[in-house]
């Protein structure tokens, strides 16, 4: 018990009030009631509120500040029986709060030994000047002291518990939620996870498996119909597998992020399969230290850019080119389709998701991608991507 709990304003506001308050009572009543000299009262009753102040943020220093301007006021104190003796009411009360706001910061052991040694020199004063008086109000004065000192230390212990178990019950309800909120995750990710099997990967079985078999069903296709039936089926077949990796993640599968992703390497496979050039014009040591990350953007965006292509400009020319920009280490990506004759330029449609997830991708490694019409009619798109990305999104890319 000996982390300190934030003080509000509020409570700062109420010691600096009570602070002040004894400061004048104090310092007024050992002056007049019980004969101090002006200047030790005033010194007296500073130290009962300076340790008070103190005890709100040095809670050690704060105790013995009050100790000691309790132990000073006991010894400086004349003995009267028209007031409240060996200990003032100001005092009394002063002490107390000093001990409590003390042991409401956890030295609550501190504010133990100092009651006990404050408590002890108003016995041994009593004992040593109280034999004029009458013993019924010392000893009142003394029990009342002690009593008060000893309460204001349990107040602040069953406070400090409570304000404890009001944080761990917030920290529980917030570690409860989170939790909920994951497994409604996990949930959401599951149905669309499963969605995603029920429609489209079963269309897309469908679809390998008729253009699989398209040549044995009608055995009086031409060698080149029969090849596109062939490349029909393997893109089916390609996009299947990166389907199944999508929905291992989305189903939390432990062995689905660790499966290999298309990088580099792949790229002429996918050109040569949408029927497009490739100019690969990137150095060969460049290739080999690239991120896989990166790699990853680079096929992505080739991918995405060659499906528009065969979806807006079927039978249209279309060109890769990858190269290497030393200056910025990054590599440069463009994709150029023609335009076909008697038809319109056609413009980046804001709200697709195809341009706007090439550009997310890209952006997350730090890079740029431009996709707008080309001057022939055509369209182009063209992405500059970190070679070796330092942001830390581009480890979520």
């Amino acid at each position: 018990m000996t982390a300190r709990p934030r003080i509000p304003l509020l409570a700062w506001a109420a010691v600096s009030a009570l602070a002040l308050a004894l400061l004048a009572v104090s310092a007024s009543l050992g002056a007049t009631v019980y004969g101090v000299p002006p200047v030790v009262s005033i010194v007296v009753a500073l130290l009962h509120s300076a340790g008070l102040l103190l005890s709100v943020r040095f809670p050690v220093l704060g105790v013995g500040v009050a100790v000691l301007g309790a132990v000073s006021e006991l010894n400086a104190l004349a003995a009267t029986g028209t007031a409240p003796w060996p200990v003032p009411v100001a005092t009394t009360i002063g002490f107390a709060a000093t001990l409590g706001v003390a042991a409401l910061q956890g030295q609550w052991l501190v504010s133990t030994a100092g009651g006990l040694l404050a408590s002890g020199t108003a016995l041994v004063v009593t004992l040593a000047r109280g034999q004029r008086l009458a013993v019924g109000p010392v000893i009142a004065d003394l029990v009342v002291f002690v009593a008060l000192a000893g309460l204001a230390i349990l107040i602040a212990l069953f406070a400090r518990s409570w304000i404890r178990n009001r944080q761990r019950l917030a920290e529980a309800e917030e570690a409860s939620e989170l939790s909920l909120a994951r497994r409604q995750l996990a949930e959401e990710r599951t149905r669309i996870a499963r969605e995603m099997h029920d429609v489209v990967a079963h269309g897309m079985s469908v679809i390998q498996v008729q253009a699989a078999s398209a040549r044995y069903r009608h055995p009086g296709v031409s060698d080149e119909v029969a090849a596109e039936f062939d490349e029909l089926a393997a893109t089916a077949r390609l996009a299947l597998g990166e389907m199944r990796t999508l929905l291992g993640v989305l189903r939390a599968d432990g062995d689905a992020e660790d499966a290999p992703q298309p990088g580099l390497a792949e790229l002429p496979e996918l050109v040569a399969r949408s029927r497009a050039e490739l100019l690969d014009r990137l150095p060969a040591e460049v290739r080999e230290s690239a991120d896989p990350f990166p790699a990853l953007t680079v096929y992505r965006v080739v991918q995405e850019s060659l499906g528009n292509v065969a979806r807006h400009a079927p039978g249209a020319r279309a060109v890769v080119e990858l190269d290497f920009d030393p200056e910025a280490d990054a590599l440069i990506v463009r994709v150029r389709n023609t335009a076909l004759p008697g038809r319109a330029v056609p413009a980046a449609d804001p709200s697709g998701h195809g341009i706007r997830g090439m550009r997310e991708r890209v952006v997350a490694l730090g890079g740029v991608l431009t996709a707008e019409p080309a001057p022939d009619g055509g369209f182009a798109v063209t992405a500059l991507i970190p070679l070796h990305p330092q942001s830390p999104e581009a480890r979520t890319a």
